[in-house]
């Protein structure tokens, strides 16, 4: 215990002065579906991913796994950083689709050479100039920087084939655009390469993030034999669980036979071997899918120096010879409070709406009937006056809807009317008004008063 406590009071106290000056991107889990799943095609139906050679059939008795205590252990994969060159770069995110040299796989993968060459001004002078087309120099720059552009947006944001690539940073796409302009032998190109210091873990996320996920999901069941034969693919999740380190590495740099069918019988299997890395990258794919465990959905940010220090706690722990931690990060542990809360708040919401809804209802019932229009016909002539004085305190009626008794009443008596000799009444004989909700309102007001 004491051991493993050092261990990490080593590893975790230098996070803080590195944090300000960390110059390595940030590394995330992998998550979400494979883009074969995006695409909906099977593993058949596309050249995506294959690149590599297939392995061999049955084991090879003379294959001997590598010396891995030469490689980094665990915990120095949070320390030490290499060099990545554009070509370094692009073997990691780009080789498996389009190849060594760039052409792809037409007609489902394109080539990247004409593109490139597209982004140099030279060279599309030089095009145009050989199909017998003048063009001044800024046109042709305008085009090339049109070109550049449309090579940055396929880089972040993908194709209608192509996945994104979201994880590469402006140095890395800096670097991997200068290998191509290599790659196509752009005039100059040689004088613009660059590259970047890269964590070990990062190196594992490019080629888990731009190669494996084309095929394989992040998370998911793992599938039996009979349906490996079917067409399933094993999620990334389960890869570490099922494969000890040098497994892994024969297993992408070499090939090894699976279990498939029913009854479940050796067969080579379907994956094709990515003899092109390096057995360092090899393991730091496998650490990297250890350290950072594939999630469904893709994560939300989370603080650098946080992340590190959980990925120096873990490395630490395993380098120390305990378990490593299978369950979900500290940062994505779920307080029961942040669960309840937001339930609490949805409900609050809901009554609020429906109280709402109720009370509108109400008043809008409330005012039709108090709001109503009503006339009153008070009788002018004084005969008819003096025949009927009780006319003052009668009932009104108005509209099929009686007043209350507190308000002043009339009624008219047609015989009345009619024996002072005048017939139906003119409207010079009466006068209507209008009574609202607002007029009683103030009436029971200055009757409180």
């Amino acid at each position: 215990m004491i051991k493993r406590l050092a261990l990490v009071c080593a590893l975790v106290v230098p996070t803080f002065a590195q944090s300000n000056n960390a110059k390595t991107a940030q590394v995330t889990p992998v998550a979400g579906d494979s883009w074969l799943s995006h695409l909906h095609r099977t593993f058949e139906e596309t050249s995506m991913g294959k690149t590599g050679r297939l392995g061999p059939a049955l084991p090879d008795p003379e294959d001997a796994t590598s010396d891995w205590g030469e490689l980094h252990a665990p915990a120095e994969h949070t320390k030490q950083t290499v060099t990545l060159r554009g070509d370094d770069l692009y073997r990691l995110n780009c080789r498996g689709c389009h190849g060594e040299l760039g052409l792809g796989a037409p007609p489902e993968i394109n080539s990247v050479i004409n593109p490139t060459r597209a982004m140099s001004a030279q060279l599309v002078l030089q095009r145009m100039k050989d199909r017998g087309m003048d063009m001044s120099r800024a046109d042709a720059a305008v085009l090339a920087n049109q070109s550049k552009a449309a090579m940055l947006q396929r880089l972040h944001n993908g194709g209608t084939d192509m996945p994104p690539f979201p994880h590469l940073s402006e140095p890395e796409v800096r670097a991997i655009i200068s290998y191509l302009k290599q790659l196509a032998e752009v005039p100059g190109a040689e004088k613009q390469l660059a590259s970047v210091e890269e964590s070990h873990l990062r190196v594992g996320e490019h080629i888990v993030k731009s190669t494996c996920h084309i095929c394989h999901g992040a998370t998911g069941a793992n599938p039996d034999a009979e349906q490996i034969f079917n067409g399933a693919i094993p999620p990334l999740s389960t890869l570490t669980m099922r494969t000890s380190l040098p497994e892994f590495e024969r297993k992408i740099k070499r090939g090894a036979p699976i279990m498939m069918g029913a009854p479940a019988s050796l067969f080579r299997g379907r994956m094709p071997v990515f003899y092109y890395l390096s057995e360092q990258e090899v393991a730091d794919a496998y650490m990297y899918l250890r350290l950072y465990p594939p999630v469904s959905t893709t994560p939300d940010p989370v603080p650098p120096v946080q992340e590190q220090k959980r990925v120096l706690v873990n490395a630490a722990l395993v380098e120390a010879g305990g378990d490593f931690p299978t369950s979900t990060p500290p940062n994505k542990a779920r307080d029961p409070i942040m669960i309840v809360l937001p339930i609490a708040a949805e409900i609050f919401v809901g009554l609020l709406i429906l109280g709402g809804v109720w009370f509108t209802v109400r008043e809008i019932r409330n005012l039709r009937v108090i709001s109503a229009t009503y006339t009153a016909v008070m009788v002018v002539d004084p005969n008819i006056l003096q025949h009927a004085p009780q006319l003052t305190t009668s009932h009104l009626r108005r509209g099929g809807h009686s007043l209350t008794h507190s308000e002043p009443h009339v009624q008219i008596d047609t015989d009345v009317a009619n024996s002072n000799g005048k017939g139906a009444f003119d409207e010079d004989e009466y006068r209507t008004f209008e009574s609202s909700w607002l007029d009683r309102w103030f009436q029971k007001e200055d009757e409180a008063a």
